[in-house]
């Protein structure tokens, strides 16, 4: 389908101009700002939304709703690698000014992807019989399971095949506006909702709603990406089968990537369900629920720093390999203070936390300290998220199969100390043991994986110290001397047997003293003179700021 004329010969397309040293920069800082306000906002509408939809439809037919995304998830990793191909060959082609060779790139990706997508909702069409047998659907519910399952592939699998022109926005420089567009899809979303819900459409609110999405982002995209390349021509005749290989070459190397990073991010689960039993499992489960909420708006930071490297690695200039290792640095920084924001707080108040959450009983009691450690492991692992973002954004996955590789490594010693100490055999482990060998494995992983980063992206590894452990640890330190200093001053703690409310309000006021604690820690020790100076006068009053 051809989107717009190519253009005239008397007009060609500019090439882009050389990366600078400091606007980049300060642009992909501001990205990366807006993508994680954005994060916080989606999980804000992802957190509202369940409590109104149950109360237009029964349980049974939420899980179906529930069951699209667990299949989505699996057959989305089939799609892993195009992303990054689009990004980086669309930066690549863009900074030599090659608008027919962006051309071609994305008539061949997502003519690829579509005939993909059509190959994947016919084997889940053949599948279905034995999928329904699998999740063990009612009878009544068949019909209804096969609507929702089928619909939202369809949707998701027509977004993965044009989803190639929100990649080109971020190849271009244009993040921002995908980002606003993305914004605007989800609220766009919980309001079709909303409205539908009131209409009496019960459960299928939800797929038309998540369809209207879906298509508003893709138009949106599309046109926005017509703009930012002014005579983008896409064509089946475009249409180029040596450009497959890269396709799909990267993307048998991304989904096996994939698939051990999920592997390993259910481990523990999985770990305490065959070492010590299915209710284990389920402990590890509801502790682990709070920190990887709480690190969501983390992982946006990587989103950017991968659309940044790339197009700072389509120029081979020394400014450019400055450039990038300012991203790296940028998005480490980021990472660091935002998760030194809120990780801490989670670990060391755990305990009135989870009694908030879940209320005084036998499983808070034991979910409490299981998520003091997860939640220190989970912290370190997203630290690695910026050193593994800019590899991927300059096409290189062999850091995150060499980050695998030490988290398998530091399991098997973690797990075979945890077996060999334990005076009882390996079903009767306990679960503190357990969770405190994990999180030191993770931890171990994460300290030689991030030393080898620093080392590669910054040129020494002696910087992990002052940009990284230091700031984490010392937010670790206040996070426990103020946990120390309420439990002092309150007669029996936070923890105390109190009603939910006065425990929410009393957790509330520890983490806005917590907040501003933090602030002025990281601030000092993340912030130059000159990013204090500007923080300041965004925060702050004129008159505490302005020279007398």
């Amino acid at each position: 389908m051809q989107v717009m004329k190519t253009a005239t010969p008397s007009a060609p397309s500019a090439p882009a101009e050389p990366l600078s040293a400091a606007e980049p920069q300060a642009s992909s800082i501001g990205d990366m700002c807006f993508g994680m306000g954005a994060k916080l906002l989606y999980a804000a509408t992802r957190v509202a939304l369940p409590p109104l939809a149950l109360q237009h439809m029964g349980l049974a037919d939420y899980g179906l709703w529930s069951t699209c995304f667990v299949l989505v998830s699996y057959i989305g990793m089939c799609a892993s690698g195009f992303s990054l191909i689009y990004l980086r060959q669309t930066a690549l082609h863009h900074q030599r000014g090659d608008l027919a060779a962006i051309g071609r790139l994305l008539s061949t990706g997502m003519l690829a992807m579509g005939s993909l997508a059509l190959l994947l909702l016919l084997g889940l069409y053949l599948a279905l019989p034995h999928l329904l047998d699998l999740f063990k659907v009612a009878a009544e519910q068949r019909e209804l399971a096969r609507d929702l399952w089928l619909g939202a592939l369809a949707v998701f699998l027509a977004d993965m095949s044009l989803g190639a022109f929100a990649n080109v926005l971020h190849a271009v420089g244009r993040l921002r506006q995908e980002q606003r567009v993305w914004v605007a899809a989800f609220v766009v979303e919980a309001v079709l909702i909303v409205l539908f819900l009131r209409l009496g459409w019960g459960v299928r609110a939800l797929l038309a709603a998540f369809a209207g999405r879906y298509l508003f982002s893709a138009l949106a995209n599309a046109w926005l990406a017509c703009r930012a390349l002014p005579g983008l021509r896409l064509s089946p005749q475009l249409f180029e089968p040596a450009l497959l290989k890269q396709f799909f070459a990267y993307g048998a190397g991304m989904q096996l990537s994939g698939l051990m990073a999920t592997g390993l991010q259910s481990i523990d689960r999985l770990l305490a369900g065959s070492l010590i039993g299915p209710q284990a499992a389920a402990l590890f489960d509801l502790a682990s629920k709070l920190p990887v909420t709480a690190s969501a708006a983390t992982a946006s930071v990587s989103g950017v720093a991968v659309s940044a490297a790339a197009r700072h690695d389509a120029s081979d200039s020394a400014q450019a390999r400055a450039g990038l290792r300012r991203v790296y640095e940028d998005a480490s920084r980021l990472s660091v203070a935002s998760l030194a924001w809120v990780m801490p707080f989670l670990a060391l108040f755990a305990q009135p936390l989870v009694h908030a959450w879940l209320g005084q009983g036998e499983a808070s009691a034991l979910v409490a300290p299981l998520m003091l450690w997860l939640t220190i492991g989970l912290h370190a692992h997203m630290l690695t998220g910026p050193a593994t973002a800019v590899a991927r954004g300059r096409g290189e996955l062999g850091p995150d199969f060499r980050y695998h590789g030490l988290r398998l490594a530091a399991l098997a010693v973690a797990i075979a100390c945890c077996l060999f100490f334990t005076d009882q055999p390996a079903p009767g482990v306990q679960l503190m043991p357990l969770a405190l060998a994990l999180c030191l494995a993770q931890c171990a992983a994460a300290l030689v994986f991030l030393a080898w980063a620093h080392r590669n992206l910054q040129g020494r590894w002696v910087d992990l110290a002052r940009q990284v452990l230091l700031p984490t640890l010392l937010a670790y330190a206040l996070a426990y001397a103020l946990a120390y200093m309420l439990e002092q001053l309150l007669s029996q703690g936070l923890a105390a047997q109190a009603q939910r409310l006065q425990l929410l309000l009393g957790l509330v006021m520890a983490f806005l003293l917590w907040t501003l604690a933090v602030l002025m820690l990281l601030s000092t020790l993340l912030l130059n003179a000159t990013e204090r100076r500007a923080m300041a006068r965004r925060c702050l009053p004129k008159r505490l700021w302005r020279p007398a």
